[in-house]
């Protein structure tokens, strides 16, 4: 009775599977309509069936996925930040120091920012509107900032105040970039100031925030 199993089973599958990915299709031109939205507008304007309209799909569609903005936000903001951070991490794959790769995720924050204004804008804005986003996005770090204290990099007491120091000082950069009010090579200087602010000595801090960005495939 095994024997036809496989078959039927596969048979059922296969509808799932292309339900799944229509579904995800969905679910992500719901989160491009809210990036559009927040590039536009401030975020605390943005109602739920606005999202709706932007996507082009029904009011009762977007209930399926989204129950209210903020969940819409939270999705948001988890995919800018996800993706971006996984992009930095990929290309910090073959970095050993936790310093070096702490730095070189504030500039490349900070370099993204500078060339994708609507990007920056956007995840700028949830993270004021969101704490929980704040939180999230701070997670990311917390592996480069234990292994840069492991390595004698750094020396810092509160991991908390520690990964505050990191998210704060990186987003008010890329405001200051988004906002024009910059200086050059501005993501060297904060990258620089961060790794004082964590402990590193004045001498190493300005060596491995000046080292060269790793290159993108």
């Amino acid at each position: 009775m095994s024997m036809p199993t496989p078959p039927s089973d596969l048979d059922e599958n296969q509808p799932l599977t292309r339900g799944h990915k229509k579904r995800e299709r969905t679910r992500r031109g719901l989160v491009d309509a809210a990036l559009r939205l927040i590039a536009r507008k401030e975020v605390g304007e943005i109602a739920l069936l606005e999202v709706a309209a932007e996507a082009e799909v029904s009011n009762g569609t977007i209930y399926n996925y989204f129950r209210t903005r903020d969940e819409v936000l939270e999705a948001v903001g988890i995919t800018l930040a996800a993706e971006f951070s996984d992009a930095i991490s990929a290309l910090s794959a073959n970095v050993k120091s936790g310093a070096q790769r702490l730095s070189i995720g504030v500039r490349m924050f900070i370099r993204r920012a500078a060339n994708d204004h609507q990007w920056a804008n956007a995840l700028l804005r949830i993270i004021h509107f969101d704490q929980a986003i704040r939180s999230r996005l701070a997670t990311h770090v917390l592996d480069d900032l234990r292994e840069g204290l492991r390595e004698g990099a750094f020396n810092f007491a509160d991991e908390g105040i520690a990964m505050d120091i990191v998210v704060s000082c990186t987003t008010g950069a890329m405001r200051s970039v988004v906002e024009g009010r910059a200086a050059t090579g501005h993501d060297v200087l904060v990258a620089e100031m961060v790794l004082k602010a964590l402990g590193a000595t004045p001498a190493k801090a300005r060596k491995i925030a000046s080292l060269p960005l790793p290159a993108s495939s």
